[in-house]
């Protein structure tokens, strides 16, 4: 057993991966090399090469398909609750007797549930992707057993692109496919709006790249987000999902008085940081006290004549009322949360489709995130050293995956918003599980004040002059416990997942329940 710079205990190897222990985010490793312009060809396209095919068996018999038992398959999660790509085409596999498919989807949701019955069969052999939900919650309690890899969006472009999480074939959704073979997710019966998950890594690195789409035209695509030069063949299928249930979950809580009054505060940390500055950039979000702190954004910048540059990241309504009274001059959109983004983002020349490699990759030549001013995030708890626990609940249990919070919190002041208390005391001497290292976190934001990081001196007085309610973490610490009583996680030795920080070192491992 080995430990890493945040005391974590971590076995040598886990799922045939050696592991490199996190050092600190100042100690990131050696950039891993690119594999692009190593893509396998099949086969050759010409005119008379048939790509288009509306039966998935008859694409899964194709000759330029290879399937085989191990083999990698991965999918993006931009429906969210509305996919309805995933369940068919792994039911197909089924059918053809492949077995211990290594899922590479950027992300599962409660939609998925049917998958557990794939992995007690064996079908699904390995999950390196986000599970939010059933499945997670299944593993923790020991219902299915399959090994699992979460990584944050950013790691995880950074992870197929140096080769360590290899794409035999991408099952790519489109909502429109051109007669030539292009794709774009921002028009069709079923627009979803940016195809910022593939855009740069499995349709570039995958062996093989499907196109699936419930629209196909017989013109070209005015705005193509991939090219039919990196696309082997289009699957037609009567529907790829419904867009409508992409605000599902989280994105549709309402908020307390006191989880709004939080997100009003953190607007304050901003002003008073020194950081407000013109032409400042913001990463937002579309969890409900993002959203608050979008619109008490709004109502600051207005107040304060201020124009700031770009919003980036997962782009909601009230991140596109921004764009268009003129507070920002640019939307990079790497994931559109709502029919107003995925509107906007049809219409409008400033709301600019990226991809998540180019928003969040950190070995990419000009990651979003590393230049970004401001992120407000959430978390389901925070230690006294500033950790944050954003995969599993207090008691140990999966049920988020870790999105894009490791890559938004290498903002110059990255936030965590988050109360004293739900059931349980949300600030707690050590999280049961790291998802974030503490060492990246700057302001912790709650209802019973704000928590500055020790290395953080500058702002810390900045804050405190300007009346804020700054206090000690440990002080917040012990409000928290008296509000609600501390629970305790009772794990066994089984490891189920191993959670990787944005660099490909590995922050920590989630324990199978009692």
């Amino acid at each position: 057993m080995i430990q890493n710079i945040l005391g974590r205990t971590l076995p040598e190897k886990i799922f045939g991966i050696d592991v490199l222990p996190y050092q600190g985010i100042h100690a990131s490793r050696t950039r891993g090399r690119s594999r692009i312009g190593t893509k396998y060809q099949p086969y050759v396209v010409t005119r008379d090469t048939k790509r288009f095919y509306d039966d998935v068996d008859h694409l899964l018999g194709h000759h330029f398909l290879r399937l085989f038992d191990g083999m990698s398959i991965s999918f993006h999660h931009i429906l969210r609750e509305g996919d309805g790509v995933v369940l068919p085409i792994i039911d197909a596999f089924a059918s053809y007797g492949i077995k211990n498919i290594t899922l590479a989807s950027t992300a599962l949701f409660p939609v998925h549930s049917p998958l557990l019955e794939h992995i007690e069969t064996g079908v699904v052999g390995r999950i390196e992707g986000s599970m939010n939900g059933p499945i997670g919650r299944a593993l923790s309690r020991g219902e299915v057993t399959v090994p699992s890899i979460l990584r944050s969006h950013g790691g995880r472009a950074r992870a197929v692109q140096e080769g360590s999480l290899h794409i035999d074939v991408a099952f790519i959704a489109a909502s429109t496919a051109d007669f030539l073979g292009n794709l774009t997710g921002i028009e069709g019966k079923n627009a979803f709006g940016s195809m910022g998950y593939p855009l740069e890594t499995d349709s570039l690195y995958a062996d093989v790249v499907i196109g699936v789409t419930d629209t196909v035209v017989d013109r070209p695509l005015e705005k193509v987000s991939i090219p039919s030069s990196r696309v082997d063949a289009i699957l037609e299928v009567d529907s790829i999902g419904d867009p409508t249930k992409i605000t599902s979950g989280s994105l549709r809580r309402k908020l307390s008085p006191a989880r709004l009054e939080i997100a009003e505060t953190a607007v304050q940390v901003m002003y008073h940081s020194g950081f407000l500055q013109p032409g400042f950039n913001w990463q937002a979000g579309a969890g409900g006290m993002s959203l608050a702190t979008t619109k008490y954004l709004k109502d600051l910048m207005i107040d304060k004549n201020l124009e700031g540059s770009y919003i980036f990241g997962g782009i909601a309504g009230k991140s596109v009322e921004l764009l268009e009274d003129g507070l920002f001059k640019t939307i990079y959109d790497a994931q559109s949360f709502d029919l107003k983004a995925i509107e906007s983002l049809q219409n409008n020349p400033n709301h600019v489709e990226v991809s998540i490699d180019h928003a969040y990759n950190p070995f990419n030549k000009g990651c979003i995130a590393n230049n970004t001013d401001f992120s407000a995030l959430g978390a389901t708890e925070v230690d006294v050293n500033f950790n944050v626990n954003v995969n599993t609940f207090s008691d140990g249990t999966l049920n988020s995956g870790i999105g894009g919070h490791q890559d938004a919190a290498r903002a110059k002041i990255s936030m965590i918003l988050l109360p004293l208390a739900r059931k349980v005391p949300c600030i707690i001497d050590e999280v049961v599980t790291v998802s974030s290292p503490g060492d990246c976190i700057d302001v912790i934001v709650t209802d019973g004040g704000v928590a500055i990081n020790s290395k953080r001196k500058k702002l810390n007085k900045r804050l405190e002059d300007a009346g804020l309610n700054i206090r000690p973490i440990d002080e917040l610490k012990e409000e928290a416990v008296s509000q609600k009583e501390p629970i305790e996680a009772n794990l066994t030795d089984n490891i189920t997942t191993l959670v990787e920080y944005r660099d490909g070192t590995h922050l920590d491992v989630i324990y199978q329940l009692e």
